[in-house]
């Protein structure tokens, strides 16, 4: 398959979560053209087996890379903490593999850091990859991770998140300097998680640091696309089932209303 500059990104993640990443990659690549996959139908990823992640994970870089993308950015922390390694052995030699975890990790924030937090879902604190990254280059690092099963279901469906469950969530954590949200849709609620900490804990600005990696190997690679072409299309928006209501909304307000939004069903054993 033969990609070029002008080849669209791929993103995908389980629902709303990526569409963060999408936005940054509209920001600071203004001339990309990107597809974006939300498995609405199986959402939330959290709370499903290993098994389970990468079958359908499979499914959804598959499908993009049909589409002819020239990177595929894996959006969401559950897939990419259960399925990254078997995504990149399939299409490593073909396309760009991105993440959202590596270039966190790899990130010389953690060295200013002491004691760092995680909120993650339960997929993702299952797998330990946050935990054996972080150890491989930070051992001086104190890490405490914790579990957040309720957050990433609410936010994908529009749901008011009660204060007291984001603060009974916090309270785990005890003297923390930095805290990472280790999922996509936690991003939404970056500024309630501030206003907690009254600004004295530092939240890692993920969606910053991943879109910088993206864009520097895109222009080592010469994929980056520099200028504005006359056959830029519209984001293309793919959802697994019918297109849920929050999430055409959650579209609208961050993309404008020049965007396609459709379904894409895949057949299930």
């Amino acid at each position: 398959m033969k990609i070029s500059p002008l080849s669209p990104i791929g993103i995908f993640d389980s629902g709303i979560g990526g569409l963060l990443i999408a936005k940054e990659i509209k920001m600071r690549m203004p001339n990309e053209d990107f597809i974006y996959f939300g498995d609405t139908i199986n959402m939330p990823y959290g709370d499903k087996s290993k098994e389970f992640i990468i079958e359908n994970s499979m499914k959804i870089a598959s499908f993009l890379y049909e589409k002819k993308c020239k990177a595929l950015v894996i959006a969401c922390n559950s897939m990419t903490s259960n399925s990254l390694d078997v995504i990149s052995k399939k299409f490593n030699s073909k396309i760009l593999i991105f993440n959202v975890i590596d270039p966190i990790v790899r990130n010389q924030i953690f060295f200013s850091s002491k004691k760092i937090g995680i909120i993650a879902t339960p997929a993702t604190i299952r797998s330990n990859f946050y935990m054996e990254k972080i150890k491989k280059y930070y051992r001086h690092l104190d890490v405490v991770q914790i579990s957040t099963p309720l957050l990433a279901p609410m936010i994908e469906k529009g749901l008011k998140i009660k204060k007291n469950i984001i603060i009974n969530y916090l309270n785990h954590f005890k003297s923390i300097d930095t805290l990472l949200l280790a999922c996509t849709h936690y991003l939404f609620l970056k500024q309630e998680i501030d206003n907690f900490y009254h600004g004295q804990v530092h939240l890692i600005d993920i969606q910053k640091i991943v879109v910088q990696e993206i864009k520097k190997k895109l222009n080592e690679e010469k994929l980056l696309c520099i200028h504005p072409t006359l056959n830029s299309k519209f984001p293309i928006f793919y959802t697994s089932g019918s297109i849920p209501t929050f999430f055409e909304k959650k579209v609208r307000i961050l993309f404008g209303r020049k965007v396609f939004i459709k379904t894409h069903v895949f057949n299930y054993s």
